[in-house]
């Protein structure tokens, strides 16, 4: 630095050397974060192969267990309706015998009907007068109606039609089945008010379960043993 330079000239005689430093750093910069990418690489590479064997082993699983998940129909109506049907009617390969009938009977009944001896025949999607029941069941002293909702609101007058249709019926028993046991907002006559009982498929699934726990399973290859377990996982995993 010549004499007399000033402060700034000095700091501008640094110029080349914070110019040199800038660049070096930025080099260093460089070699790292290559260096940092490629070990980055290798290792996303390797979670890769380690992902894609247990994929192909059948270790790494997703999505729906149950058949109506793997299908899209775990929430659609009629299909439970149609279940529900099956599992009621006791010569079903389901193995159930009247056990989930009895269930559903001592439910509405509140003593009216002692216990559900026989069925004489189980329809789904039942029409009297222009209104459509879910399911009917016609036992040797009852008749039991269900009306299924799962996402669907009710049509108007829809319990009030129902209980009109069926109360002269062998002692007629009413259930409303939805996903959480609400009262049904159409029954607003007071004679069907009070005969309409509600359930939860939750409870529903408990009955399935108890039902299962106290009968055995049908003979044969073709049991539906499996089918009804299947379908207990569906309402677990949708209903609660």
């Amino acid at each position: 630095m010549p004499p007399g330079a000033t402060p700034i000239d000095r700091a501008r005689s640094w110029e080349p050397q914070f110019r040199k430093m800038d660049h070096d750093w930025r080099e260093c910069l460089a070699r790292w974060r290559k260096a940092l990418l490629t070990d980055w690489c290798l290792d996303m590479d390797e979670m890769r192969r380690q992902h894609d064997r247990l994929v192909a082993e059948g270790l790494w699983v997703t999505g729906a267990s149950d058949f109506l998940g793997i299908i899209g129909q775990a929430r659609h109506e009629n299909t439970h309706s149609l279940i529900l049907k099956w599992l009621l009617y006791p010569k079903g390969r389901h193995g159930l015998g009247l056990a989930l009938v009895r269930q559903l009977v001592e439910h509405c009944a509140e003593d009216t009907v002692p216990h559900a001896r026989a069925v004489r025949d189980v329809a789904f999607s039942h029409w009297r007068n222009g209104r459509e029941a879910d399911i009917v069941v016609w036992g040797d002293d009852f008749t039991l109606v269900i009306e299924n909702k799962v996402d669907a609101d009710e049509q108007p007058r829809q319990c009030d039609d129902l209980h009109s249709n069926f109360r002269h019926d062998e002692t007629p028993l009413f259930l409303f089945l939805t996903p959480d046991g609400r009262k049904p907002s159409t029954a607003t006559e007071p004679a069907a008010q009070r005969a309409f009982r509600t359930l939860s498929w939750r409870a529903l699934r408990t009955m399935i379960e108890t039902a299962m726990g106290e009968s055995l399973p049908a003979p044969g290859p073709a049991n539906g043993v499996d089918v009804v377990g299947n379908y207990l996982r569906t309402l677990k995993e949708h209903f609660g």
